[in-house]
């Protein structure tokens, strides 16, 4: 089994478990494509909040580096299905350089501020490699979280990105594709930022 199969395994049985105690649901019962605050759970928002962060520190404490959920990756994933919130939490903490280099090889279970630069390095240099590529606008917003950017749904059917030190914002579309020349814009955002904003 793959370490990515692993890790969405170990998000899943974890979340499952959290349902089940605080829902007071049996473990058969949770459905992955409802909503957190949906029938069965019935969850408030601020119960779901608290859920996200009881995952990080438990992912802190697992992996021995700290993780913090930014405000808008939480706002944004807070009404996501059961199986959406699991995907989007398993690509945040799961590094795209999945095959360690001797080096990082030598320090385990320490997770060094350069790598986590070397991650959402390598998560944009895909962006920028594979404008093609099938972005979702999770995959968006976990890049932004990572370079300070604030980003806001408008009028349902869009995502508006901003940075302070760039004096433009990118738009992208929520329902349809998200199509090159949206990456494109939203790489060269992060490329026109100030280095010390980086």
């Amino acid at each position: 089994m793959s370490e990515t199969a692993t890790t969405e395994a170990f998000w899943l049985e974890t979340t499952v478990d959290w349902l089940a105690s605080n829902a007071r649901l049996r473990k058969e019962r949770i459905d992955l494509t409802r909503k957190f605050t949906q029938e069965p759970y019935n969850l408030s928002a601020v119960r779901v909040l608290t859920m996200m962060d009881e995952l990080a520190a438990l992912h802190s404490a697992r992996s021995g580096t700290k993780l913090v959920l930014s405000q808008n990756w939480r706002l944004a994933h807070r009404n996501d299905t059961v199986g959406e919130f699991i995907a989007a939490f398993v690509r945040l903490v799961t590094p795209d350089d999945r095959v360690m280099t001797d080096n990082a090889a030598s320090a385990p279970g320490r997770m060094s501020e350069s790598r986590h630069g070397r991650t959402h390095n390598q998560r944009l240099e895909a962006l920028r490699a594979n404008p093609r590529g099938d972005w979702k606008p999770v995959d968006l917003e976990i890049i932004a979280s990572q370079y300070a950017m604030k980003f806001r749904k408008i009028t349902g059917t869009h995502e508006v990105f901003l940075h302070p030190s760039v004096p433009h914002c990118v738009t992208i579309p929520l329902a349809a594709k998200i199509r090159p020349p949206h990456i494109r814009a939203f790489v060269a955002m992060i490329d026109g930022m100030d280095e010390a904003a980086r």
